[in-house]
């Protein structure tokens, strides 16, 4: 009888990935925070560029929240795999 299998390598690649880039987003948002925007001069430009940083870093945060999210139910998604490859390989040694 032929051993049944479920590898997940593609979802541990996609988790890792996942992970990664937010990861990467957290410390770019974290910048865009500490930006100095009266380096730009005038008041209506650093009112906007204020506005637009605020906005950007936010939104990393918001990416970067729902990457580390997905990447936990890759991980759930992952132990279920183990948990049914394990059901289905004691099912086969029990079948007659």
């Amino acid at each position: 009888m032929a051993d049944l299998r479920i590898a997940d390598a593609a979802l541990s690649q996609a988790q890792a990935t996942w992970r990664a880039a937010g990861d990467r987003l957290a410390p770019v948002a974290r910048t865009l925070s500490g930006l100095n925007a009266e380096v730009a001069g005038a008041d209506p430009l650093i009112g906007k560029l204020k506005d637009a940083q605020d906005l950007l870093g936010a939104e990393f945060g918001i990416v970067g929240q729902a990457l580390a999210e997905v990447a936990g139910h890759a991980t759930e998604i992952s132990t279920a795999f183990a948990q049914t490859d394990q059901q289905l390989s004691q099912a086969a040694g029990a079948a007659p």
